[in-house]
């Protein structure tokens, strides 16, 4: 009987806990199980040999992880394998601690690391069996979207679907806050998460299918990567269109989108951590708007909007990809059978695989859960699809919408909507005095 080791890796999702619960299961009830380890800070417990006894935990606690988010249990890490240095040192300790099975859930980063453990436990002759579960807000880990409608390898990631739920909300909330204040403050620009890649501003979108919010998203596939000065003026063009039809306009923005400069640091893989930037792209967008560039004699900024009033931004921050009460329980319920399958995989002796969703086509939601090479999804980033991006660059198509609204689970909340019926009117016009103009 052999060891296990389950560990984690970069950002965390409000349903990363659930994958984990679900190979411990699986894997509990095994007989070629021994014991079930948790590393802690994710590749980096390994290395300073800070395993977590999972087997030891009271039962009630394992239950507890379908309801916690993020990845506090066992942590996680954004560590970088740096040499051979530190591949040997991991394959001796798995030699000392008689592991036999390494799980890692995370991204294609982590799926690349999973790899090079697993090629060099083959190198050195040490019977390990290292599996991936795929993990990610972004949904960028997976293959490209096929004829028929789903996306091959790896269908979406779990994560993705309760991403996409929280900003829904959060729009037609937004939506609602902006119906009542646009006489000051007509735009609201609102900056999400995913560095390059446009599912989560995507996911704007479902909170308003019909079209009815005066909505722009932006994603960062539909801009130019190198006219930050062109996307500005681009932004504002629109921004503007839609408050001569609708006096307000809300803009959902991703956070890789090119806006200029923003002091943006970066992790050990190289990957832009824009909540920590200098600025960021919503208030870049904002300052823009607002005309800050822009000074009078009197030093007050001179505004771009055709109406009265200021933009305002809003950031969400990294409460996007935690908060537990914005679950989708259809996301929730494939993170951890990913999870489970994922033990499934390598209880049956398959080494070097990572579990995957696949979809099957048609109209109704079906999935079913298969496996992929790791040397596939070894940093692998999947795209947007441009057929996805509206024409005028500013919103998605109905096919996204149909693709994405089964991922997010239950209804959204209904909000009160009157009947703009009004009382006849009895005095002559009048023009409130702030209004008239000099």
């Amino acid at each position: 009987m052999k060891n296990v080791v389950i560990a984690q890796s970069g950002g965390p999702t409000s349903v990363i806990n659930n994958s984990i619960r679900g190979a411990i299961d699986e894997l509990i009830s095994s007989e070629k199980i021994d014991k079930i380890y948790g590393a802690k800070m994710g590749i980096l417990g390994v290395l300073q040999e800070e395993l977590i006894d999972i087997s030891a935990q009271e039962p009630h606690q394992i239950a507890l992880l379908a309801e916690t988010p993020s990845a506090g249990t066992i942590g996680s890490c954004r560590y970088k394998i740096k040499n051979n240095e530190d591949l040997a040192r991991i394959i001796k300790l798995f030699k000392k601690h008689n592991v036999g099975y390494f799980f890692y859930c995370g991204g294609g980063d982590s799926m690349d690391t999973a790899n090079k453990v697993s090629k060099l436990a083959q190198k050195e002759n040490l019977e390990l069996i290292c599996t991936g579960m795929p993990k990610t807000i972004d949904n960028d880990v997976g293959g490209l979207l096929q004829s028929d409608g789903t996306f091959a390898v790896c269908d979406h990631d779990p994560g993705y679907g309760s991403v996409a739920r929280n900003l829904a909300i959060n729009i037609l909330e937004a939506n609602e806050e902006n119906k009542a204040s646009y006489t000051s403050d007509p735009v609201l620009v609102i900056g999400v998460m995913g560095r390059k890649i446009g599912f989560i501003p995507a996911a704007a979108r479902l909170a308003d299918p019909k079209r009815e919010i005066p909505l722009l998203i932006i994603l960062p596939e539909s801009l130019s990567k190198d006219d930050n000065q062109g996307n500005l003026e681009f932004i504002t063009e629109k921004v503007n269109e839609k408050l001569k039809k609708q006096e307000r306009c809300i803009v959902v923005i991703g956070e890789g989108v090119n806006v200029g400069d923003l002091g943006i640091l970066r992790d050990s893989f190289g990957h832009a951590q824009f909540s920590a930037s200098e600025k960021t792209v919503e208030q870049a967008v904002t300052n823009y708007l607002n005309g800050t560039d822009m000074k009078d004699n009197q030093g007050r900024a001179q505004s771009r909007l055709i109406v009265r009033g200021i933009a305002r931004s809003e950031r969400p921050g990294t409460r996007q990809r935690r908060e537990i009460v914005y679950v989708s329980e259809i996301d929730k319920e494939e993170a951890y059978q990913v999870g489970a399958h994922a033990a499934q995989i390598a209880s049956s002796g398959e080494n070097g695989f990572m579990s995957t969703i696949i979809r099957k086509p048609g109209g109704i939601y079906k999935i079913t859960y298969d496996k992929v090479s790791l040397d596939v999804v070894a940093n692998s980033e999947r795209k947007f699809p441009q057929e996805w991006i509206s024409g005028d660059r500013v919103d998605v198509t109905d096919e996204f919408i149909e693709w994405a609204l089964p991922l997010i689970g239950t209804p959204l909340p209904r909000f009160a909507k009157f009947k703009e019926i009004y009382v006849p009117k009895k005095c002559r016009e009048y023009i409130p005095a702030g209004y008239r103009r000099k």
